[in-house]
């Protein structure tokens, strides 16, 4: 799409605008209501329509667990190739913690009862046979006066064509919420 300059006096049509919005921003592609799961797969979340993806997770759990996210090819979860760093902060003692992982984990947050998480997970061409990077952000309510603040970024060390993701639980906790995933689309 050419960008089109405007000067003074110049009038933007709807026609303009029509163009403008089509091609730029995010589209909603699924929203996903999960239910009770300790495991919820996305399988075919990522396909050629679009280079880049973002997903946005709201859950709470039935108890206090580790959250992961795992990379699918097909249905089969990715295991092993995973480099990552990341950095989480307890609120109310300001502890944070700094670690690496070298594992099938593309997301080691936590989930608690009563209290929402929110998780947005941004990837990088998953679904090109290249390195799939993705970053992280969220927060993890563990009372109304305390949370964990959670910041990743990782890369798949394999050039692997990633069509989808997993959440899955660290114990028999079950989680409920939405995953809205968004296409990126290119300029």
């Amino acid at each position: 799409m050419a960008i089109k300059t405007y000067t003074a006096g110049s009038v933007l049509t709807a026609a303009d605008m029509n163009t403008y919005s089509a091609n730029s921003g995010y589209v909603a592609l699924s929203k996903t209501t999960i239910t009770a799961a300790s495991t919820q797969q996305f399988t075919s979340a990522f396909n050629a329509t679009y280079r880049n993806y973002r997903a946005v997770v709201e859950i709470t759990g039935s108890g206090t667990s580790a959250l992961y996210l795992r990379l699918l090819v097909g249905s089969t979860v990715q295991t092993g190739n995973i480099l990552s760093i990341e950095q989480r902060t307890q609120l109310s003692t300001a502890t944070t913690t700094v670690g690496t992982r070298s594992d099938q984990y593309a997301l080691n947050g936590n989930i608690f009862a009563t209290y929402s998480s929110f998780y947005q997970i941004d990837f990088c061409a998953p679904f090109a046979t290249a390195y799939t990077n993705w970053t992280v952000t969220g927060v993890s309510g563990r009372s109304n006066t305390d949370s964990d603040q959670f910041l990743m970024s990782a890369r798949n060390i394999v050039t692997t064509s990633i069509n989808g993701f997993e959440l899955t639980t660290a114990s028999a906790t079950t989680f409920t919420g939405t995953m809205t995933l968004y296409g990126v689309r290119d300029a």
